[in-house]
């Protein structure tokens, strides 16, 4: 079994992902088959419809679209990923203390990830996520991820679900 840590990066990467099928010169293509904000319309953190992801020749990310934000102060639960079918790993966490410690999270959230007001964060899509330290690790997720992430917050609940496919 792979450390949870790189399933954690590799599942950070597949959130900030939304749809699309996206490639770069190294040969890694990966395909968001399905996402699902399964918390429904009142789910604390929603992904807008429009969000998408291109993936540059480099292997750096540009992204497009909106997370939605209701205000919370905590946000504690579990991720999970399998691939192929099966679990990998199921991991309680507690997003407020991992905040800025998460890759990325400070180029969104520069003042953390808790506590958040009622709006919205949009993505500069001109903006590019060197992706160079996680290269190493798509390689070894190569095939069908599933990834579910549930939250609970002070204010409601959180739920997103994916499928993803990796391949080179």
């Amino acid at each position: 079994m792979l450390p949870t840590k790189v399933y954690f990066y590799a599942l950070l990467i597949v959130l900030i992902v939304a749809r699309g099928s996206v490639a770069c010169k190294d040969g890694f293509s990966l395909k968001v088959n399905k996402i699902e904000n399964c918390a429904g319309p009142d789910g604390v953190i929603t992904l807008s419809d429009d969000t998408a992801i291109t993936l540059g020749d480099d292997c750096s990310l540009s992204l497009q679209g909106c997370v939605t934000l209701k205000e919370f102060n905590t946000a504690a639960g579990s991720v999970s990923v399998s691939k192929n079918g099966r679990e990998m790993f199921k991991k309680q966490i507690d997003a407020c203390k991992m905040g800025s410690k998460i890759p990325f999270v400070k180029d969104f959230l520069p003042g953390g990830l808790c506590p958040q007001s009622d709006g919205q964060i949009c993505a500069d899509p001109d903006k590019k996520l060197p992706m160079d330290r996680f290269k190493k690790m798509l390689g070894i997720m190569k095939g069908s991820i599933g990834i579910e992430l549930n939250l609970d917050h002070d204010t409601g609940k959180s739920c997103i679900k994916m499928e993803v496919e990796i391949s080179k």
